[in-house]
């Protein structure tokens, strides 16, 4: 035995393993950002997802069949691992820049545009692959590279490396993912990530030139077999199959492999959420599994290695089965989760552990098998061959495995199979092989009958058994569900989510991946309510602003309400829906026949296909487009809210066209809120906001031309949709300039120092889960829109007034409301008659049983502080200007105050906002002072508090607010932040300091 296999390793060997997780740390970084890359400009469909990995998988496959065809060639393979570890750190420091440019010169170029929609789909991937390939190619040269390197040295086939190699850099690869996903892309974004994997690969080609030259030089592969001839074969390896057989062993555990996979990914994100992050732990835990099992199989190696890989293959299926069987302990383990952990910060990270660790025990158990397999099926084959070059081979055929599984059941098992048979045929694919390795090549094994008896037993009950819908589809990830086992439930597996239809007794609503979407009310004959005012408003308020006929697309279906309220308009000549899921085009039809026109109106187009993808390859220019896709937490989602998308799709707007974004304020907050806003000011001239009435929503109109519903009386007069309002059974008004928020003009002192969301730094990609767990809300737009002064009346004083006058109008066409106004008429015909007040004009004494009994009884004082609060209210309801001083009430009040009859405090708070609907602000603002000595202002409420800064803003006089801000806004606990940050930054106070999320009590 030559004297070198039985020597320790030096240290500069034992570095190797460690050394060799960094590289799986920075592959995975590498795949998961270039992922991010790719879906951008290959899309987000089933296609652009499958073709993405396609790409990465097929550039490793590549890179280890030139490995197996050179290594005979390559003296010192760890000094070639080094250099390709070099070249790769090359790679990734330009790979941003050179996306950039590419996916740049593609949508600028003319002759791309002359493309049909076949021919662009081709020249995309053609430019991915140019892209992405060459690194990629050189990644699956590192494993073979190395792998020879130790084998040389060890002589023994890869028995005591191959192991070691897959575990730490399976390991590393489980790690970086996860690191990537947390830390460095929401720290350095996407081209910061791909920095530092480069900066690792760059330092592993410093430290493996290091460790080459420090270890002896090996001999050429011919050259070592000559010092070692082939030895005769082992009794274990007597009978075994020739390479050609593992070759095929390998391509078809990866093809099983990653049907595991994929369909897990789909079932998890059921489970855990569809969010980018939950996406990166399942894969990160499958990961695992496999580095777990490589590290066993070590162990194994001197035994018989054929029967050990047979049962891994076989046990590999059997626990993907058993995924079936347990698949309700999952769920509910992650249903109860939702009641251990409390909806905070910390509780989103007790949280998040936990949902890793379900995703750990569901996958690990066939991963772990799956982890046995390579190092088995490589070791085998080499054993066969006594050549090094089977490593490169093994590795590359097991990736082509890997891709084929990735097409066939992303693009066809799932739709054509649904979820449960696509997993139990790779299943039975798994137990199938092993079992024909065992009968035929071990022969012996043929007559354990109770093994095969077993595993048929364990296998059987699979055909009975399917996966529960209603908890399935219950959306257990946000928050704890009762599974409501009365709703008729329909689920379609699509190629790129889960879509079920609910009909419960009072909604037909739909799911995409266990999330709501959309909801229609049954009951027609009540008032529409909920989600769809959410789908009316995003078709109704940019109706408003158009006059003249007009050519509209629409990003997401959903129920299709949206597009039907839009086609009820006949101005619309055109319009052209971009659903990227089918089934929820299939499902939508159970929403029929409330949104007929959406499927039946001959101007519709629908088509199934990622946005970007199709405003590309159709060249067509719209002068409305909608955006109404599903939340921004949604993996791939927050990238129809990036930068990079508003300019892009602003390709495809005509002159003054309209780019209408439906945005959600539940779940999420101000930051995140006002980093879209960035992306939007900085990619439009004008953007304005409307809320939605009655919904924790908001529809953003941006344009290059300033946006007003200007139009809108034609809602009352057009017969189509006067008959849509009928049907509503809502004012025609109910959508109007009412509803105006603000311009990102006048948030400009907000948006400072804000960046805009961006696909290659995706803040709310990498924020929004944590918002949806913790049920943040969006608190600026309330001080927005519960206001009597309002903002936009200092800080686009000309642009708010038209809108401002709407308002009062619309209150001053409205009756307040009944009861509430006869209960202030009699509480001021109390305090009349207790202060024996002389007026002619004494307001009637009639009064309701329901009024009567919530006043204080005859012959006591009445109650001021009760009176105030009730005509707060009604003023409130009363146009804020000075009409308000020909209503009675408010007129008979104002003589009181001047009689004094009427306790101070109210009395000055009244003048004071009786001088801002009258449009006297330095008037308002001298009497600061007094309402500083009258009142306690850190308890008052945010609508005092802001018409007290907009006062002394409006005044141009600003002395009295810096004492008010520091001693009460600043510490108001009813006070939004992003409102206090606003008036800090209009004062030129520290704005900074205040952070943007802190919850005020009111929420």
């Amino acid at each position: 035995m030559n004297k070198t296999n039985t020597i320790s390793a030096p240290f500069s060997e034992r570095l190797i393993y460690p050394l060799f997780a960094l590289s799986g740390i920075s592959g995975l970084i590498y795949e998961g950002t270039w992922a991010r890359y790719l879906k951008l400009f290959l899309g987000h469909s089933s296609y652009g997802q499958i073709l993405t990995l396609c790409i990465y998988m097929g550039g490793l496959g590549i890179g280890s069949f030139i490995a197996s065809r050179t290594l005979k060639y390559v003296k010192r393979p760890l000094r070639a691992y080094a250099i390709t570890e070099f070249a790769i750190g090359i790679s990734g420091l330009l790979y941003h820049n050179l996306y950039e440019f590419i996916t740049e010169w593609f949508y600028n170029a003319a002759w791309s545009a002359q493309l049909t929609t076949q021919q662009a789909e081709v020249a995309k991937i053609v430019l991915s692959v140019i892209t992405t390939t060459p690194t990629a190619i050189m990644l699956g040269l590192t494993f073979p590279w190395i792998a020879a390197g130790l084998m040389r040295r060890h002589r023994d086939d890869g028995q005591s490396s191959l192991p070691l190699l897959y575990f730490t850099n399976s390991l590393g690869a489980a790690g970086g993912l996860l690191f990537a996903s947390y830390y460095l892309i929401p720290h350095l974004g996407t081209q910061g990530t791909l920095w530092f994997a480069a900066l690792i690969n760059i330092t592993l080609g410093v430290f493996f030139v290091s460790i080459d030259r420090n270890l002896r030089k090996i001999p050429t592969e011919k050259f070592a077999e000559v010092l070692t001839p082939k030895p005769s074969p082992t009794p274990l390896f007597s009978n075994a199959p020739g390479e050609r057989i593992w070759i095929w062993v390998a391509a078809i555990t990866g093809l099983t492999s990653f049907v595991y996979e994929v369909v897990w990914i789909r079932l998890l994100s059921l489970m855990m959420g569809s969010s980018t992050h939950s996406f990166d732990q399942m894969i990160s835990a499958f990961i695992f599994g496999i580095a777990i099992g490589s590290l066993v199989s070590k162990k194994l190696m001197r035994k018989d290695v054929l029967v050990f890989l047979a049962l891994a293959q076989i046990f590999m299926g059997f626990f993907a089965i058993c995924t079936v069987y347990f698949h309700t302990f999952f769920f509910e383990v992650m249903n109860t989760a939702n009641l251990l952990f409390g909806e905070t910060s910390q509780g989103y990270v007790g949280w998040s552990i936990l949902k890793f660790l379900v995703a750990i025990s569901w996958m690990v158990p066939t991963s772990f098998f799956a982890g046995m397999t390579m190092p088995f099926i490589t070791y085998l084959a080499s054993q066969f061959t006594k050549s090094e070059a089977s490593v490169g081979k093994i590795y590359g055929w097991n990736t082509i495995g890997s891709i084929v599984g990735s097409v066939l059941s992303g693009l066809y098992l799932i739709p054509l199979l649904q979820l449960k048979w696509s997993l139990v045929s790779a299943a039975i694919v798994d137990v199938l092989l092993g079992a024909a390795l065992l009968l035929i090549w071990r022969p012996q094994w043929r007559r354990k009958g109770l093994f095969w008896a077993l595993t048929l037993a364990a296998c059987f009950p699979v055909l009975l058994v399917d996966f529960d819908t209603y908890m399935v589809t219950a959306g257990v990830f946000r928050g704890h569900k009762e599974y409501h086992r009365e709703e008729k439930v329909t689920v379609y597996n699509g190629r790129t989510a889960t879509i079920s239809f609910h009909e419960s007794p009072v909604h037909y609503y739909v799911k995409t991946n266990g999330k709501p979407d959309a909801s229609i009310r049954k009951d027609r004959t009540q008032p529409v309510e909920g989600d769809e005012l959410t789908q009316a408003a995003t078709a109704l308020i940019p109706m408003g602003t158009r006059n003249e006929p007009y050519e509209a697309a629409m990003v997401g279906f959903g129920s299709g309400m949206s597009a039907h309220y839009l086609l009820a308009d006949p101005l619309l000549q055109r319009l052209d829906v971009v659903e990227i899921e089918k089934e929820m085009l299939t499902l939508a039809n159970k929403f029929r026949p409330i949104n007929d026109r959406a499927f039946d109106d001959p101007r519709v187009n629908l088509y199934v296909d990622d946005a970007r993808t199709f405003f590309h390859t159709h060249g067509k220019s719209y002068d409305v487009l909608v955006s109404v896709p599903s939340n921004p937490w949604v993996s791939g989602v927050s990238s129809l809210f990036s930068i990079e998308f508003y300019q892009h799709i602003q390709r495809y707007l005509k002159p003054g066209g309209t780019m209408v974004q439906w945005l959600q304020l539940y779940e999420f907050d101000n930051e995140l809120m006002l980093h879209i806003l960035q992306a939007l000011h900085q990619s439009f001239e004008h953007v304005t906001l409307y809320s939605i009435p009655e919904e924790p929503d908001i529809v953003i109109l941006a344009s290059d031309q300033p946006l007003r519903q200007k139009y809108i009386d034609r809602f009352a007069k057009t017969p189509e949709i006067v008959e849509e309002f009928e049907k509503m059974h809502r004012p025609w008004w109910t959508f109007g300039e009412q509803n105006f928020l603000a311009t990102t003009k006048s948030l400009e002192p907000l948006l400072k120092g804000v960046p805009a969301n961006s696909e290659y730094v995706p803040w709310v990609d990498n924020r929004a889960e944590a918002t949806r767990y913790t049920i943040s809300t969006v608190g600026l737009t309330y001080a927005l829109d519960s206001c009597e002064m309002c903002w936009p009346d200092f800080l686009e004083h000309e642009n708010y007034a038209p809108r401002k006058a709407f308002k009062n109008w619309l209150k001053g066409t409205q009756a307040p409301d009944s009861y509430l106004r006869e209960t202030v008429r009699h509480q001021l015909s109390l305090h009349q008659e207790y202060m024996s007040f002389p007026d002619s004009a004494l307001l009637d004494t009639n009064l309701s049983d329901q009024a009567q009994s919530a006043i204080t009884p005859t012959g006591r004082e009445p109650s001021w502080s009760k009176f105030w609060r009730d005509f707060r209210k009604f003023m409130a309801q009363l146009p804020f200007d000075s009409t308000r001083s020909s209503v009675p009430e408010y007129a008979l009040f104002k003589r009181m105050i001047a009689a004094q009859q009427v306790p101070l405090g109210i009395s000055v708070e009244f003048e004071f906002l009786d001088h801002l609907c009258h449009e006297r602000y330095a008037e308002a603002a001298r009497m600061l002072p007094a309402l500083r000595e009258i009142f306690y202002l850190m308890s008052m409420d945010q609508i005092f508090l802001r018409n007290v800064a907009l006062a002394a803003f409006m005044a141009n006089d600003t002395r009295e607010l810096r004492i008010i801000f520091d001693e009460a806004i600043i510490r108001s606990p009813y006070m939004d932040n992003a409102e206090k940050r606003l008036i800090a930054s209009l004062l030129g106070k520290d704005a900074e300091a205040i952070p943007f999320n802190t919850p005020p009590d009111y929420y």
